[in-house]
């Protein structure tokens, strides 16, 4: 057995699971303060009023497709490869990078502005979009910049200051709105969708004037530093400008198309759900309303686990990348295996909670019947949504980014043709069908690709036969007992549920953990 001061010892010395907890308790924070703030955001605009909120995300993820998301996987890449060596080059890959991607979102966000109204009428299909979709235009610029500055800080493997901005960029978000609502139920108005996506920026402008901060005082702090290398190696390397835009471009640019493609994909897909509904036999409000608890409050319930999953895949990236670069296969294998033993063993157990505990959770904390039913159906995906995330990480850290892809449009695809065939017929039930089965499906190709790729090995009964059995029987035990003191499933006899739960499951399995 090891002991705690082994395992605080051996957390010391990994640089991973350092940064990994960090993000993760960051993580953790944002999504809490998000979530609960999401319930109080749906008492005051109403479930058709976030379902009109969320309708803008499609646009906002396409635009962040075309303008952040390669440059920022760009600058962490080649600020892992080259970290190491001296500190000029990574510096001037950020440097780069920032002035490429915030141009480009400049044209992004000009061009959103502009043609707004055109995409609310021709693809959105509601008018009611129009201004939301101008205001979300302004982030745009701020992203770009507050997305390279992290991407530079998660290549060094510092997160400390990605963690922060996240819980910054969240409290400067719920503060503005909750200002702003104060204010305009004080003064006798509505509040509105708008009220979210002006905190949204609002929460983004403070978040890039502190990384900003930052990352300007680390080059000051390192310029003696520069200045010294420079003599030695920083000379022939400032000559070399072109080579560093090629470089960026050409490791951005695949990036940046993949995920383009897929967000079109993805924004296509929920588009549709609504409309479908309404196929189905909705109403149009009703229609937005159920897309708005799926889509708003009961698929990020799901995926809030996920935090530590999403740290950990975001450092996996620059770790792989460079044990790629020194041929390391050894190491590559290592942390793959035990990547992906550890998805399954902590998606095991988070399914388990869902399935368990989904009906109650929504009634509880939610105070609805039906997101509790939702949250059932979808407890299933846990396992296959963190292997999917972490495999997707390992192989685009080995320069992949295509096989990511292809599985990617694969698993959508899927999704829309469920939705245009299943939702009309089965309503709801009909996306969430679709959705575990391509989620399933895209975790089972990515890990045969990796398993022929790096021929790694998953025992079946180690990682997934004795965490499902483990975790159903202690649940199935634990609330017996509990129902035989509380005749009713409250918020407090829930929590202490899920405790034992949990501390009886990791005791379990401590030697995984």
């Amino acid at each position: 057995m090891i002991s705690l001061k082994k395992y605080i010892t051996r957390i010391q010395q990994s640089t991973i699971i350092k940064g990994t907890l960090i993000l993760t308790a960051a993580g953790f924070a944002t999504r809490i303060i998000g979530f609960l703030f999401r319930i109080f955001l749906t008492d005051k605009i109403g479930a058709e009023g976030l379902g009109i909120y969320q309708l803008i995300f499609p646009i906002q993820i396409i635009c962040y497709s075309i303008c952040t998301i390669g440059f920022e996987t760009s600058i962490s890449k080649m600020t892992a490869a080259t970290i190491h060596h001296d500190s000029i080059p990574s510096k001037r890959y950020l440097k780069y990078g920032i002035v490429m991607s915030f141009l480009l979102s400049v044209v992004m966000s000009t061009l959103l502005f502009q043609c707004s109204d055109w995409i609310c009428e021709h693809v959105l299909l509601e008018v009611r979009c129009n201004i939301l979709i101008k205001a979300l235009a302004f982030s745009i610029p701020l992203t770009s910049i507050h997305a390279c500055i992290c991407g530079y800080y998660i290549g060094c493997k510092n997160t400390n200051i990605t963690a922060v901005s996240q819980i910054v960029e969240q409290l400067a978000r719920v503060i503005s709105i909750v200002v702003i609502i104060d204010y305009m139920e004080k003064s006798g108005a509505t509040p509105t969708p708008l009220c979210a996506v002006i905190g949204s920026v609002s929460g983004e402008l403070i978040a890039t004037f502190f990384c900003a901060f930052h990352i300007i005082r680390h080059i000051r702090l390192s310029k003696k530093k520069l200045s010294k290398n420079a003599v030695t190696y920083g000379i022939d390397f400032i000559k070399k400008r072109r080579l560093i835009l090629s470089e960026i471009i050409t490791l951005a640019l695949p990036i940046s198309l993949n995920r383009l493609m897929l967000s079109v994909l993805q924004s296509i897909q929920s588009i549709l759900i609504p409309n479908m509904l309404i196929l189905y036999g909705y109403s149009s409000q009703k229609a937005l309303s159920v897309y708005g608890i799926l889509l708003g409050l009961v698929i990020p319930f799901i995926l809030f686990p996920g935090a530590f999953i999403n740290s950990l895949s975001l450092l996996l990236l620059p770790t792989i990348s460079q044990a790629d670069s020194a041929d390391n296969e050894a190491g590559i294998k290592k942390t793959t295996e035990k990547t992906l033993h550890f998805c399954c063993v902590f998606g095991i157990f988070c399914a388990a909670v869902f399935i368990h505990y989904g009906r109650d959770i929504g009634l509880t904390m939610l105070s609805d019947k039906e997101a509790g039913t939702y949250m059932c159906l979808l407890g299933i995906i846990c396992p296959f949504i963190y292997v999917t995330s972490t495999l997707a990480s390992i192989i685009n850290g080995l320069g992949k980014t295509t096989v990511t892809f292809l599985f990617g449009v694969m698993a959508t695809i899927l999704q829309i043709i469920s939705i245009v065939t299943l939702m009309p017929i089965y309503g709801v039930y009909g996306y969430l069908l679709g959705f575990i089965g391509s989620n399933m499906l895209n975790a089972l190709c990515l890990y045969l690709y990796i398993r022929r790729q790096i021929h790694i090995s998953l025992r079946l009964f180690h990682s997934i036969v004795y965490p499902a059995l483990t975790a159903f029987v202690i649940m199935k035990g634990i609330t017996f007992l509990l129902s035989l003191v509380f005749t009713k499933m409250t918020l407090p006899v829930m929590a202490v549920s899920m405790n034992l739960v949990t501390v009886l499951y990791i005791w379990l399995l401590k030697e995984d953990f």
